[in-house]
């Protein structure tokens, strides 16, 4: 087992966002029992579809399970949408510029999949489970 830790910190000066200073701390700690272990996968599709790249397939693990995401373009519009393929509709559940992540429980019988703004953009992910 291996302990992960994921921290953020939020701050703005006073009056930029709210008329005192924001700052703001958190961090949790997750005991993972293993891990798809990180990954670089290249995304081509350009919409919901059937061979969209999987990030997460349904049950692979026993919840809770953490995700971690990100994109790796450098341009902010070039957009990673991240879906649920296992829910009528597909919804997004996360839309990510050029440079942005996230780490973030997820609900671990959804299948996850990705799609682009265009045909080459890189997803780097991991999947950390606290039970198999």
């Amino acid at each position: 087992m291996a302990t992960v830790t994921a921290a953020v910190t939020l701050t703005s000066a006073v009056g930029d966002l709210l008329t005192d200073a924001l700052s703001l701390s958190d961090s949790t700690s997750v005991t993972a029992t293993h891990t798809t272990g990180l990954a670089r996968t290249k995304i081509d599709k350009t919409a919901v579809h059937n061979d969209a790249d999987i990030i997460y397939t349904a049950a692979a693990y026993a919840a809770p399970a953490y995700l971690y995401v990100k994109n790796t373009q450098a341009t902010a519009t070039h957009y990673i949408y991240l879906y649920d393929d296992t829910t009528s509709g597909d919804p997004v559940l996360l839309k990510l510029a050029g440079g942005d992540w996230a780490f973030m429980p997820i609900n671990a019988g959804l299948t996850l999949k990705a799609y682009g703004s265009s045909g080459n953009h890189v997803l780097e992910h991991m999947v950390f489970g606290t039970s198999a």
